[in-house]
């Protein structure tokens, strides 16, 4: 009985709490066109694509490459055979539950873009999909956080208690020290988890 090749660990490249992951996949014939037309209807009408459920996510973006740039002599203009889907996330979280994360959340977004392309396991498998993502993944050769030690959440939380205590600066000016109390409290309750 043949065993399985091992797929590669996915080790992605981390700045403090930020991962970022780069894979280059080979796509099946005709599929660079197929990808190009979805994705310029996802630029289009924006709600057929995006990762909403996803609050990890820094960056992520998928592009259809069909040749190198050409850099000039001594270099030979080159084309690719088939299309490359390139895939670059940066995201904040540790990688296996951002991949868990990534599968269950957008999974029938990540078949849709991924499923032609040679050696994809499907998003059945989170173990799969990772060692795919890993055994493909390429050294990225930058990567800069503003924030390395925060997440996606706690910047998302920490814009909604700015936008919140504006508010409550504007009511301090206007309610007496009673109402300011009562607002104060809600404030408290609502944004306990993110103070």
């Amino acid at each position: 009985m043949a065993s399985q090749p091992r797929r590669a660990a996915l080790r992605p490249d981390v700045v403090g709490r930020v991962g970022m992951i780069t894979v280059l996949t080979a796509l099946m014939p005709l599929d660079a066109l197929r990808l190009r037309v979805l994705f310029a209807l996802t630029r289009r009408f924006p709600q057929l694509g995006g990762l909403g459920p996803l609050k990890s996510v820094y960056f992520t973006r998928w592009s259809v490459l069909t040749s190198l740039p050409y850099n000039g002599p001594p270099q030979v203009p080159e084309r690719l055979g088939h299309g490359r889907l390139l895939w670059e996330t940066v995201y904040s979280a540790p990688t296996e539950p951002y991949v868990e994360a990534f599968v269950h959340g957008v999974g029938s977004k990540v078949r849709r873009i991924w499923r032609r392309s040679y050696g994809f396991p499907g998003t059945g498998s989170v173990t799969a999909l990772a060692g795919y993502i890993g055994e493909l993944a390429i050294p990225g050769a930058h990567n800069w956080a503003a924030y390395p030690t925060a997440t996606v959440r706690t910047v998302l939380a920490a814009l909604d208690v700015a936008r919140e205590h504006r508010y409550l600066v504007q009511a301090a000016r206007t309610a007496s020290p009673e109402e300011f109390a009562v607002l104060y409290r809600g404030f408290l309750d609502r944004r306990k988890g993110d103070l």
